[in-house]
């Protein structure tokens, strides 16, 4: 039944809703220490490619190795951003999936 998605959908839309307006300060920081895990996660793609490829290509292992550098020194210098990344994270999740369930529920009572 997609009444229940309408259902759950609003209630997790509003609590997201809420939970950006009441913790705005923490999703900036969830913004901000969004950047040493993808700094980590660049790194290590990039020296996977490298080193995994036909030919290794030495420049993407360098630059990947920059990258997992910067993240890793990221996660120590600003470790209370990563941690309000993954804090910050649950509104906009609860959000996003409000949305995608507000929208299911409608689109199947049309």
């Amino acid at each position: 039944m997609r009444g229940w998605h309408v259902l759950g959908g609003a209630v997790a839309l509003g609590l997201g809703i809420y939970g950006v307006y009441d913790e705005y300060f923490t999703v900036v920081e969830f913004l901000k220490g969004s950047l040493q895990p993808i700094l980590a996660f660049a790194g290590l793609v990039a020296i996977l490619s490298g080193l995994l490829s036909y030919k290794p290509k030495v420049g993407h292992v360098v630059s990947g190795l920059v990258l997992l550098g910067l993240g890793v020194y990221g996660f120590f210098d600003e470790y209370f951003a990563v941690l309000d990344f993954f804090k910050g994270s649950v509104p906009l999740v609860l959000l996003l999936a409000g949305m995608v369930s507000v929208v299911a529920g409608v689109k199947h009572l049309e």
